[in-house]
């Protein structure tokens, strides 16, 4: 378990430090009006640091034994079904694309019941179309569906 900590560690180092130098560049701004590199660079900063705590820790004296079924399977779900929902964005649209990705991954991924997997889905979708789309007028795909939202 120390040895694959050690790993994601210098992983996180590797993709923090890079990450907060082309966020520096972007501009920081100041405490009162925060650049667009500003919560890129504290996100990389927080990134490396708990990197930094994976690799250089102390080791626990006892070993945990990890109890339960692995989830790979689950885990290739669930990225597949992600790889899948930047395919069809563009042609299906926000509403219909992440009402389709929600739902695999709540009901394939999670295990839910079909109907608490659709509800959760489709009021997950809605919400999240009113408040990028209308409130904060992102410009979001349309897709099959009529209407645009953030323009």
């Amino acid at each position: 378990m120390i040895r694959i900590d050690r790993i994601v560690g210098i992983g996180a180092i590797t993709g923090g430090v890079p990450l907060a130098f082309f966020s520096w560049q972007l501009d920081l701004g100041n405490f009162r009006m925060p650049g667009p590199g500003a919560w890129p660079f504290l996100l990389a900063i927080a990134m490396a640091l708990l990197g930094g705590w994976l690799v250089f820790r102390p080791q626990p004296t006892t070993k945990v034994a990890l109890k339960g079924v692995p989830r790979w399977g689950r885990l290739a779900m669930a990225l597949g079904t992600l790889f899948g929902y930047v395919l069809i964005l563009e042609s299906l649209g926000y509403l219909v694309a992440t009402t389709l990705l929600m739902f695999a991954q709540l009901h394939w991924v999670e295990n839910r019941h079909w109907a608490t997997s659709l509800f959760i889905a489709v009021m997950g979708a809605v919400i999240s179309f009113l408040v990028f789309g209308f409130w904060l007028k992102v410009p979001l795909p349309s897709g099959i569906l009529p209407f645009r939202a953030g323009v």
